[in-house]
């Protein structure tokens, strides 16, 4: 008797368990935890070839884990392949600061021309996301820098990270 109890409690408590049991599709992807949130941003739309062009960037995330940068650039309505920048440790709860966009001169002087976007978000450690910003930009020789609008315009704000772009010409590819 004492076998068949046992087997009967064994199958009510797999009942029980096999009853609550959900899969993800049928509840929905659950995120853990909070999202980061770009608060504020700002980039002015041209730029110098040669030059660091500044994309600011005020942000948080209630979870004080804020990872990466993540990027693409794209040109003339091309895609880019998705890039990272690693936020700094100090920078894992709030951010306020600037990234860095070197552009590279061009190779020729079709180049010298150029438009791009960079669209930006923020991912933490459990791969929650931002919104997205797209920040367009038109590049061209001599663009001086403008001050940047409240709350960019504080003294001694420091670079994030650094974004590299560089632009080919026709004999090495878009």
């Amino acid at each position: 008797m004492k076998t068949s109890v046992r087997a009967l409690l064994i199958l009510v408590a797999i009942t029980l368990v096999l009853a609550r049991c959900t899969t993800l599709a049928e509840r929905g992807a659950q995120p853990v935890g909070s999202p980061p949130v770009i608060t504020n941003s700002y980039a002015t739309t041209e730029a110098s070839h040669g030059d660091d062009w500044r994309v600011y960037v005020e942000a948080n995330d209630p979870d004080g884990d804020m990872r990466y940068f993540v990027y693409t650039i794209s040109t003339s309505g091309r895609g880019g392949r998705g890039e990272y920048v690693r936020v700094g440790k100090d920078n894992r709860a709030k951010i306020l600061g600037y990234l860095c966009v070197f552009v590279a001169p061009p190779e020729d002087a079709i180049g010298e021309w150029a438009h791009f976007e960079l669209t930006l978000h923020i991912q933490d450690s459990r791969g929650n996301t931002s919104d997205r910003v797209t920040f367009p930009v038109a590049l061209a020789r001599g663009v001086k820098r403008d001050s940047p609008p409240p709350p960019f315009d504080t003294e001694g704000l420091k670079c994030l990270g650094r974004i590299w772009v560089a632009f080919r010409g026709p004999r090495g590819g878009p």
